[in-house]
């Protein structure tokens, strides 16, 4: 008996007797976290970016900058540790040495600073705009391909004859690869990330509040 895809209101059969979606959603499932996921593009993290990048000039010289730099240091020597060990025939996890690869070659062609912009501005849309993300493992695969995106040697480019436009496509990863780069830059940023995301929600509350009390005050004026 044929099976239909869980999604609500997809009638495509399911992929395999073994898995509840159709190719299509199984595919999003994979490169985007969930079903339902939407991609979160250079564009969408674009003015988020800039908030980032304003705090940093702000602060210019705050010693967190360099130290969240070091934290990014610190999940590439990890990567490498990784690597090495699997090269000495040590027993190895499959997926995890694919991830410590990928995080090398971001590391080999993007700077620190430019990774930890782009994490806390991934941080930052996540709590300003939470229905961004439907779920935490989403958040992680978004994470990790909006840091992968850095480095071009993670792309590659095909010609698309509707469009009559060059497209950039993403070489996808194995999902337990992606989940763990994204556990690494979790665990490295997070507790940042999250500090600087509320600092930012509050910095918008108070000119939120200033602004009105200008206009109640200016309503007044006789």
């Amino acid at each position: 008996m044929k099976r239909t895809c869980r999604v609500p209101g997809c009638t495509a059969e399911a992929s395999s007797r073994y898995n509840p979606y159709c190719s299509n959603h199984k595919a999003r499932l994979r490169r985007h976290g969930a079903v339902d996921q939407e991609g979160i593009t250079a564009t969408n993290l674009k003015p988020y970016l800039g908030k980032v990048r304003a705090r940093v000039e702000k602060n210019r010289d705050n010693p967190a900058w360099s130290q969240l730099d070091g934290r990014w240091l610190g999940v590439v020597d990890h990567a490498r540790t990784v690597i090495a060990s699997y090269e000495r025939g040590k027993a190895s996890i499959r997926y995890e040495v694919k991830a410590a690869h990928e995080v090398v070659k971001v590391a080999q062609t993007v700077s620190p600073r430019e990774v930890v912009e782009v994490v806390l501005s991934m941080f930052m849309m996540q709590e300003l705009e939470p229905r961004r993300f439907r779920n935490d493992d989403a958040f992680r695969v978004q994470l990790t391909r909006r840091v992968r995106a850095l480095a071009n040697v993670n792309a590659g480019e095909f010609y698309d004859h509707r469009t009559n436009k060059t497209r950039r496509v993403y070489r996808e990863l194995p999902s337990k690869a992606v989940a763990m780069i994204g556990y690494w830059l979790v665990q490295a940023f997070g507790a940042a990330g999250v500090r600087i995301a509320r600092m930012e929600r509050e910095d918008e509350e108070r000119e939120r509040n200033e602004r009105l009390e200008l206009y109640k005050a200016l309503e007044s004026l006789t």
